[in-house]
C-alpha cells in the first residue's frame, strides 16, 4: 500500500532535487569554462556573458518545455534596473537563438530521472527539467567567478567552482560592503524579525526592489486580472502599512515571519490611528518604531478589519509568488498572510455596523434638500425661495432606503435598468459598463416601492433619458453627474474624487449624514463607528427580518442567495409569462414591513434639474463643517 502511494507522488524529494541540480551544474559548468583564454562573447567580457546566460536559463526554467513563446512578464521578472539596454537586447537574442524552452527536452528530463527509483509522471518530469535548467543557470553564475582570488588561490581551476565553500567565500568578499550597509541601515532593514542577507535568499529570483516599489504595479495587475472595482485607495493604504511595519526591505528578505509580524503588530494599533502616507506624511513619514505604537485600549481594531487587510496582502503575495517571491524549491506560498487571520465571532449585542433607524431616516428626509432649500452647495440650507432639485443627492438615498442597494450599485444605475411599464414596476441590479457587482447573487430584480413612484422617480428617469438623448440598449447613467467628464471639476477648477459612488460620497453623502447627525446623533457601534450609507442595507435587513417573511424573499431582496434572482430569470419575456406574481408578493412584503419614512417629503409637480456640473453638490448645513469636522 505504501509502495503504491510512493509511486503515485507527483513531486521530487529534496535529495532528488539536489542530485538533478548538481547534474545540471556540472554539465553546463564544463561547457561554460571550456576556455579561460578566449572570450566567450564577441563584445562582452566573461562576467557579462555569464550574466546573460544565467538569466536565460532561469527564464526557460519557468516555462513548459514545449512553449512556443516566452511572455513579457516572465522575461521582466528576471531583468531589473541594473540591466543595460544592450544586455537586455542580447538576452532577447539569446532566448531566440541559443537558450530555448527546448534546451532541456522532456526526453532528457526522463533520462535524468532514470537514475532514481521515483515515479515518472508529468509532475516529476517537469520538476526534473526545471532543476536541470537551474543547475545550468548556477553554472554561469559561478563561471563568472573563475578569475576571483579565491578560485585562483585554490589551485584547482574550474573544479573549484563546484566547491560550495569556496563559492561562499567569493560571495562574502564581493558583498561585504553591501552586507555592511544593510547592517548600518538599522531600523529600516531590521524592523521585522525576517531580514536576510543577500546570499541567504530563499527565492529563485531574489530582487533588491522594495515592497513599496512594486505594490502599485501589482495592485493594478490584480485589478485588471480579477476585475476588482476601483476602491478609495484602501488596498494601496494596506500595502503601505505592511511595507512600513515590516521595514520596507528588499523583496528578497521577506519571509513567512513578516506575515506573522505584520498580523501581530497591526492588531496593536487603535482603530482610529492616523497612518499618513509612506515616506511622505503622518506617522508613516518616518521609519516604524514598535515602541511608539499608541495604546489601543478601548479602541481595538476589529478582527474583520484585520482579516480584510490580510486578505488584500494575500492576493499581493500570491502574485509576487510568480515572480520575486517564487521559491527556489517547492511551490508553497512563503509569505502567507491568511495563516494569521483571526476568528470572528458575531455578537448580536455589539454589531460591526449599526443600521439607520426609521427616526433617523425621517430626520434625513426632513432636511432642506428634500423639503426645499437653495441651489448648488446650498442644498441643505433654508432659502427665501426654496426649491427642490432632483439628482443623485435626492434619489440615491431614497432608492437605497426602499431597495437596500449599496452605494456603488445605486450610483451605477442606468436608464434601461428601470421598467415602469410592467404591471409591477421594477429596477434591475446587474453588472454593466459603469460598475461590477460584488458577486453573482447581487444580480437581482427589485420591485419599486410605491413611495418611489409617488415621489416622481419615473418622471425623473424619463427627464434624464430625454436630456441625455438616450437610445434603448445604450448605457445612459441615471445620475450622469457621477460619471461624465463635465462634472469632474469643481467651480475652483480642482478635480473631484474619481467617479460613481466615490464621487457621490465626496460631493453629497458626507454632507447629508453630517447634517442629520447635527439634528439627531447617528447610531454608532461600541467602537464609535457611525451609521453610514451601507447601513441602509443593514436597515433593510433589519426591518424585513420578520418571522412572517420567508428567507427566500429576504435573500432575493438583499441579493444574498447563491441561486440569486437576476436578469436571466426576470427578463421582460419571463415577466410576461408569470414572474409578475412573485414580484407582487415581494412588493406586498416590502409595503407591509418597511416603515414609510418619506411620506412627509413634498411631491413635486415639475422635475427641476440643475446644470450638470452643479448637480449633487450639496454643501454643509448651517453651522456645520462636514469637510473638517464630520459628525462632530
Amino acid at each position: 500500500m505504501l509502495l503504491t502511494q510512493e509511486r503515485q507522488r507527483g513531486h521530487l524529494t529534496i535529495e532528488e532535487q539536489e542530485v538533478l541540480f548538481r547534474k545540471g551544474l556540472k554539465d553546463e559548468l564544463a561547457r561554460a569554462t571550456a576556455s579561460f583564454t578566449a572570450p566567450i562573447g564577441a563584445t562582452h567580457p566573461h562576467a557579462a556573458t555569464h550574466k546573460i546566460m544565467e538569466a536565460a536559463y532561469r527564464i526557460v526554467a519557468r516555462v513548459p518545455h514545449d512553449a512556443a513563446t516566452i511572455d513579457l512578464e516572465t522575461f521582466e521578472a528576471e531583468v531589473d534596473e541594473s540591466w543595460t539596454s544592450d544586455e537586455i537586447l542580447l538576452l532577447w537574442k539569446t532566448l531566440h537563438l541559443f537558450v530555448t524552452p527546448g534546451s532541456v527536452s522532456r526526453d532528457e528530463a526522463l533520462q535524468a530521472l532514470g537514475e532514481f527509483d521515483c515515479p515518472l509522471n508529468d509532475g516529476t518530469v517537469s520538476e526534473a527539467r526545471a532543476h536541470l535548467l537551474r543547475g545550468y543557470a548556477e553554472a554561469h553564475h559561478r563561471a563568472a567567478m573563475v578569475d576571483s582570488d579565491e578560485v585562483r588561490s585554490s589551485g584547482r581551476g574550474a573544479m573549484a567552482l563546484l566547491d560550495d565553500e569556496i563559492i561562499g567565500k567569493v560571495w562574502a568578499g564581493r558583498h561585504q560592503s553591501r552586507i555592511s550597509s544593510i547592517s548600518v541601515a538599522g531600523d529600516l532593514a531590521t524592523a521585522s524579525p525576517a531580514s536576510q542577507t543577500v546570499d541567504e535568499s530563499i527565492y529563485a529570483f531574489p530582487s533588491d526592489l522594495r515592497f513599496s516599489e512594486v505594490m502599485k504595479e501589482v495592485l493594478a495587475e490584480l485589478e485588471d486580472e480579477k476585475g476588482w472595482e476601483k476602491d478609495n485607495g484602501q488596498r494601496e493604504a494596506v500595502c503601505e502599512r505592511a511595507a512600513w511595519i515590516c521595514g520596507d526591505k528588499p523583496l528578497r528578505d521577506w519571509s513567512a515571519a513578516d506575515a506573522k509580524y505584520f498580523a501581530k503588530t497591526v492588531a496593536k494599533f487603535p482603530n482610529k490611528f492616523s497612518w499618513g502616507k509612506l515616506n511622505k506624511s503622518g506617522a508613516m513619514a518616518v521609519p516604524f518604531d514598535e515602541n511608539a505604537i499608541p495604546s489601543n485600549r478601548g479602541m481595538e481594531r476589529s478582527p474583520r478589519t484585520i482579516n480584510r487587510d490580510l486578505s488584500i496582502l494575500q492576493n499581493v503575495s500570491r502574485r509576487l509568488a510568480k515572480t520575486h517571491w517564487r521559491l527556489k524549491y517547492g511551490d508553497r506560498l512563503e509569505v502567507d498572510f491568511l495563516e494569521y487571520t483571526l476568528r470572528v465571532e458575531d455578537d448580536p449585542g455589539d454589531p460591526d455596523r449599526m443600521p439607520w433607524t426609521p427616526e433617523h431616516l425621517t430626520t434625513l428626509y426632513s432636511l432642506p434638500l428634500w423639503q426645499g432649500g437653495g441651489g448648488s452647495v446650498e442644498r441643505l440650507r433654508p432659502n427665501n425661495r426654496p426649491r427642490v432639485y432632483m439628482d443623485a443627492a435626492y434619489w440615491l438615498p431614497v432608492i437605497a432606503t426602499y431597495t437596500g442597494v449599496c452605494r456603488e450599485e445605486g450610483a451605477g444605475l442606468e436608464v434601461d435598468d428601470f421598467n415602469f411599464d410592467s404591471e409591477v414596476p421594477y429596477l434591475v441590479v446587474k453588472k454593466n459598463k459603469l460598475r461590477r457587482l460584488k458577486n453573482k447573487a447581487r444580480d437581482r430584480v427589485m420591485p419599486l416601492h410605491p413611495q418611489l413612484l409617488e415621489l416622481g422617480l419615473q418622471r425623473y428617469v424619463e427627464a434624464i433619458a430625454k436630456e441625455q438623448d438616450h437610445q434603448a440598449g445604450t448605457c445612459t447613467p441615471v445620475f450622469p453627474e457621477l460619471w461624465c467628464k463635465e462634472a469632474k471639476y469643481r467651480g475652483d477648477g480642482k478635480k473631484v474624487p474619481a467617479i460613481g459612488g466615490r464621487r457621490f460620497y465626496a460631493i453629497a453623502w458626507r454632507y447629508m449624514a453630517d447634517a442629520t447627525h447635527g439634528v439627531m446623533p447617528l447610531p454608532e457601534t461600541s467602537d464609535g463607528k457611525k451609521a453610514d450609507f451601507h447601513s441602509q442595507r443593514t436597515y433593510n435587513l433589519s426591518v424585513l427580518a420578520s418571522p412572517t417573511v420567508a428567507q427566500k424573499i429576504l435573500d432575493m431582496h438583499m441579493g444574498h442567495a447563491s441561486q440569486g434572482t437576476g436578469q436571466k430569470k426576470y427578463n421582460r419575456r419571463a415577466l410576461a409569462l408569470g414572474e409578475v406574481k412573485e414580484l407582487r408578493e415581494r412588493l406586498d412584503v416590502m409595503v407591509r414591513e418597511m416603515p414609510n419614512v418619506t411620506s412627509h417629503i413634498p411631491r413635486q409637480t415639475t422635475i427641476n434639474l440643475l446644470p450638470l456640473r452643479l448637480r449633487s453638490r450639496v454643501g454643509s448645513a448651517p453651522g456645520r463643517d462636514a469637510q473638517r469636522k464630520f459628525c462632530q
